[in-house]
């Protein structure tokens, strides 16, 4: 009885997933055209674009100096000029660093006041030294990177067609994660590939294709381009939040309108975290400023908000369980077997034949294929809702390892591999993906509650290692 009701309760919280695989694999089809812009051409109408690395220290973030390479490279082989290089960090040694470089390096004055913490600060001391510049205006386009970023000649040129085509005051191209990819452990290289995937979804989100128009439920601080008197007007200064670019996206669809965000469809590379630790810290740093952000939306997208982190929380909920029911379930049957395969003689070998066919019945017993051949219409209707979900699900992950390794230079052999590996690994991938969300969730929790429900938790900026 105890287990009956706890397959109920996992067949709800399964099917609660079912309506995001429809609009994900809906959104893959429509979205696949405009996703990466395929053939960008080259018109000499340049404005000017300020390339930003935001970090807290190049010097000791070496990858800093490969993303400042592959812009120069990149924007030499357009024969794009018009461009800069910011450089905005924490560590004043990095104008000595980085003296020999073609950026500029803007150091953010420990004496600057702003409500807004880490990243934040730093984007909002750049809003500002922009000012001083007289930069922030129509003429200046700002073009966000992070520490690990890494152009193409594609990049470059999507962006300037974006701009020359007028169709937004901000927009966000696909990331992609193919570098370093054989240095990060190999499960949070693996667990990466879902991302890509979800950029199809970003695509909607920026164009505001959704059924329900409502601004976008995240934004990438990276691979965002964005006019400098935009941003300007909105700032970053939106006291100490973990997702600030989520804030930023919301604001600019708030003042400015649903026309106002775009997709320019130009690549940017990056590279997965380096260990579980770092995967962990990110994907909680995500979940924490969705929740520090809550009460700033309106009640249509704080509820869009709350069902997406719900499914995240019970998918870690939902998944665990699972497998501990079905070890609970099958492994007595599978001890069995080597206990009989360890016994000798005939009659052993016949009982453990036995014992196998009787483990094989029980299995197809539970499986969607017995379900479609004798179950009930409704028995036969949700499982195959379930079904199709889990295949989207294992799609998105075979996708996504696609895209990144497109761009690696994993050898193909290997390549094919990894998606072996993908596949039969997808059940702890799952796990290690919405393990963040279900305990940032609890954790947001009990610190509210500690806080009296007045005052938002305040988090530090966890810093993954590059």
């Amino acid at each position: 009885m105890v287990q009956g009701l706890i397959m109920d309760i996992l067949t709800i919280i399964w099917l609660l997933n079912i309506p995001i695989a429809f609009i994900a694999i809906f959104r893959c089809v429509m979205n696949k055209r405009i996703f990466v812009d395929k053939n960008p051409i080259r018109i000499h109408n340049d404005p000017i674009i300020i390339f930003q690395i935001t970090t807290r220290s190049a010097t000791n973030t070496p990858v800093v100096f490969r993303g400042i390479r592959s812009i120069i490279d990149s924007c030499s082989q357009i024969h794009y000029s018009k461009y800069r290089i910011s450089v905005v960090t924490d560590d004043s040694r990095d104008i000595q660093k980085l003296s020999d470089r073609k950026c500029e390096v803007i150091v953010v004055d420990k004496s600057f006041k702003t409500s807004a913490i880490k990243k934040g600060r730093a984007l909002q001391y750049g809003v500002v030294h922009r000012r001083d510049c007289a930069q922030n205006n129509k003429d200046y386009w700002i073009f966000h990177l992070d520490d690990e970023s890494f152009l193409t000649s594609q990049t470059v040129l999507s962006l300037l067609k974006f701009i020359r085509e007028g169709n937004g005051l901000a927009a966000e191209g696909p990331i992609f994660y193919p570098l370093k990819f054989e240095s990060a452990n190999f499960l949070t290289a693996l667990a990466e590939s879902v991302r890509p995937f979800s950029c199809y979804d970003c695509v909607s989100q920026m164009t505001n294709g959704a059924i329900i128009k409502t601004p976008p439920l995240h934004m990438h601080g990276s691979n965002l381009l964005v006019r400098s008197d935009i941003e300007d007007s909105i700032g970053w200064d939106f006291g100490p939040t973990l997702a600030e670019d989520q804030l930023f996206g919301y604001k600019i669809y708030q003042r400015y309108g649903a026309n106002s965000l775009g997709w320019h469809g130009g690549i940017l590379l990056e590279q997965p975290p380096l260990n579980i630790k770092d995967h962990f810290m990110q994907r909680r740093r995500w979940v924490v400023g969705s929740l520090q952000n809550i009460d700033e939306f309106s009640c249509l997208h704080k509820l869009k908000v709350i069902y997406k982190l719900t499914t995240y929380f019970l998918g870690f909920a939902a998944g665990i369980t699972s497998i501990a029911l079905s070890i609970l379930m099958h492994v007595p049957f599978i001890l069995a077997v080597f206990a009989a395969s360890g016994s000798a003689g005939a009659a052993n070998v016949d009982m453990m034949n036995g014992t196998f066919s009787k483990t094989v019945d029980v299995l197809y017993s539970e499986s969607i294929f017995h379900l479609w051949s004798g179950g009930s219409y409704y028995e036969i209707a949700i499982a195959s809702l379930i079904f199709i979900s889990s295949l989207v699900w294992l799609f998105s992950y075979q996708l996504g390892l696609f895209l990144n390794l497109r761009y690696s230079k994993v050898k193909l052999s290997k390549k094919f591999f990894m998606h072996i590996q993908t596949l039969v690994l997808c059940p702890i991938l799952g796990l290690i993906e919405t393990f963040p969300a279900f305990f940032a969730i609890i954790e947001y929790g009990f610190k509210r509650r500690s806080a009296n429900n007045h005052t938002t938790p305040v988090y530090d900026f966890y810093v993954i290692n590059k």
